[in-house]
């Protein structure tokens, strides 16, 4: 074995001792008799027998009454054979692998044992050094050339890698964090000082196999981290292990195994001792959470990361960066709620400092008029592991432009009659305008669309049509049951009779104060806009609305009196201002051809009785929406 010879300088006041060849014999009183010694010197294996390696120039540091008065160089013989001159009853130290400087001649033996080695000397690896002490008997001994066993021990472990398990393992590179830089050659299982040193072993081509002394480190009572980073069957992997403790003249073999779809890497003992066994393997059961540092979140969007949970504004967001730093690839497995307007790009993977990083982009179109929040989760999986365990969760804001709804008579509805399904084509208030004033200023803007019932193409009240019937070519008459042909926008449906019924309980005359369904009590008064009604067709009428108010909450909906057409109508003339006439979402007990619907027949009349009646399905008429 080669060592290698650096020197320790320990600060001291007086004269210095050097260590040489030749011993220094410097005077001694003292009771002990000077005796010469026969010596065999060899090292120790961590099972304890005796080692074959051979040992050169070793250290003796020759101690009595507490001082230090000779030092000598040996070099013992190919089996270990040496003498040496000592005072009996002194104690002698060993050392091998490093050189101490003594700059004190009157060093105590106190002092002498408080010396580290270490800073200066790690090449990658702690200084590789053996050590002994030996205590001479204190009565002389009347046989010449005693001899002495002394067994040397390591003073570092080693750190031997095993892949053989499975030959889709390949390690690039191993990291030791947090190792201790300093020790004391002498004393044993004692921390030296707070000082760590890191080490990093890197393999081109990326490594398989077994090899022994990756590293060298002192033994610790304090935890030493190791990261392992390589491919298992081409997938990045990351092993983080920590050995709690690590005792000198130990070895421990990194056996990286594959255990089902689960790379584990394993701290073995040589010899195994109990409870020594440390376990890295990708990390299943914590959450795979964001890395902030290695994610790119743009200004506005607001990102929780311990609950994954990440916020985006209404305007939307583009090449938004979401990563994960984990012990291997991160997967995208599934995905849901994405629409048209949201783009996800591939993972892509990277090896950084911090671990295999995982990251995809993100863009949210911004949101439209009437929009509604919704979220989009992406499911996550470990690549190595078949299944998902964890997700991110991307909630978008809903439009700062909102559908305006009104809770009355047990359900919430739309203030504004239904124009189609698209949430860009609904009527929504001026800004700084209410919906009263939007009736009051506007009343055709605000009246919405005409529908034949269960069809989802709006018609147009002042617009005559020829042919009327199902302008929109529907082959699938579904009467306003599935979202695909309703013609209420997202989050919306048609009304039941009951919900109408229980706004407009019928038979009830109006203006007048009534009790709603829901035991609310209602006020309904009738009202005209301003201004006079004209149309791109000419036609005309008056711009009557009848405005509901609760008289328990103070709000109010407004139904204005946009008029009907009978079935098949191709005029162009719906009798602005003379009734409202609203579709329910049912048909029962209805002959065929026929759906129920609610009116406001006023017909020119300062009063009228609100009125359930049967109408032919292909006739048209306004729709409120409800909320779903």
């Amino acid at each position: 074995m080669n060592h290698s010879y650096k020197k320790i300088i320990v600060p001291a006041l007086l004269g210095t001792l050097f260590l040489g060849a030749c011993s220094d014999d410097a005077s001694f009183e003292g009771e002990g008799k000077q005796q010469t010694y026969s010596l065999v010197v060899k090292g120790i294996t961590t099972s304890g027998s005796d080692s074959s390696e051979e040992l050169r120039d070793v250290s003796v540091f020759q101690f009595s009454d507490g001082n230090l008065y000779k030092t000598q160089q040996l070099t013992p013989e190919s089996n270990g054979q040496s003498s040496i001159s000592a005072l009996s009853g002194s104690r002698l130290y060993f050392l091998t692998g490093v050189t101490l400087l003594v700059q004190e001649e009157g060093i105590t033996e106190e002092e002498f044992r408080n010396m580290t080695i270490g800073e200066g000397l790690h090449n990658n690896s702690a200084p590789d050094f053996m050590a002994a002490i030996v205590e001479l008997e204190s009565t002389p001994q009347t046989r010449s050339n005693q001899e002495i066993n002394v067994g040397m021990k390591r003073g570092v472990a080693r750190i031997d890698l095993n892949t053989t398990a499975d030959s889709k393992t390949l390690i690039k590179e191993i990291i030791v964090k947090d190792a201790p830089a300093e020790t004391y050659p002498f004393i044993e299982k004692a921390s030296a000082s707070d000082k760590t040193v890191s080490y990093l072993k890197k393999f081109d081509p990326a490594f398989g196999g077994e090899q022994q002394g990756i590293f060298r480190i002192f033994e610790s009572k304090r935890p030493v981290n190791i990261i392992l980073r390589g491919t298992y069957n081409e997938i990045p992997i990351s092993l983080k292990m920590q050995l709690p403790s690590i005792e000198r003249n130990k070895v421990y073999e990194l056996s990286v195994l594959n255990v089902g779809a689960t790379v584990e890497g394993i701290f073995e003992i040589k010899p195994w001792e109990e409870g020594e066994t440390i376990i890295g393997k990708p990390d299943t059961e914590h959450r795979i959470l964001l890395n902030a540092s290695q994610s790119k979140i743009p200004e506005g969007v607001t990102v929780d990361y311990e609950n994954n949970i990440v916020e985006v504004p209404a305007t939307g967001v583009s090449d938004m960066k979401l990563a994960f730093v984990s012990d291997t690839r991160i997967d995208i497995s599934a995905t849901e709620g994405t629409d048209s307007g949201v783009n996800l790009s591939e993972m892509s993977v990277s090896e950084e400092t911090e671990g295999i990083v995982s990251a995809f982009n993100v863009s949210v179109a911004a949101q439209g008029s009437g929009r509604l929040g919704y979220t989009i989760l992406v499911h996550l999986k470990n690549a190595l592991l078949s299944g998902s365990y964890d997700y991110v969760e991307i909630r978008v804001a809903p439009s700062d432009k909102q559908i305006e709804t009104v809770e009355m008579g047990g359900s919430i509805w739309m203030a504004f009659n239904a124009r189609s399904r698209d949430l860009e084509d609904q009527v929504y208030p001026l800004d700084g305008t209410t919906v009263e004033e939007m009736y009051r200023n506007g009343w055709v803007s605000s009246i919405g669309g005409l529908f034949q019932y269960g069809r989802k193409y709006m018609y147009t009240p002042w617009q005559g049509y020829n042919p009327s019937n199902n302008l929109g070519n529907q082959t699938a008459d579904i009467p306003w049951q599935n979202d695909t042909h309703m013609p209420c926008p997202e989050g919306y449906r048609v009304p039941t009779r009951s919900e109408l019924n229980s706004l407009l309980p019928k038979n009830q005359e109006i203006p007048g104060t009534y009790i709603a369904g829901n035991g609310e009590k209602i006020t309904a008064t009738l009202h005209v806009g301003e201004g006079t009604l004209t149309t791109p067709t000419g036609v005309t009428g008056t711009q009557h609305y009848v405005k509901f108010t609760s008289e328990d909450t103070g709000r109010y909906l407004i139904i204005p009196l946009a008029g009907g057409k009978g079935d098949k109508s191709t005029t162009n003339n719906p009798s602005f201002g003379k009734r409202a006439v609203l579709w329910t979402s049912e048909r029962n007990g209805c002959p065929g051809g026929y759906a129920w619907t609610y009116w406001l027949p006023f017909e020119g009349k300062e009063t009228t009785a609100i009125a359930e009646r049967q109408l032919q399905m292909e006739a048209f008429a306004s729709l409120r929406c409800v909320k779903k």
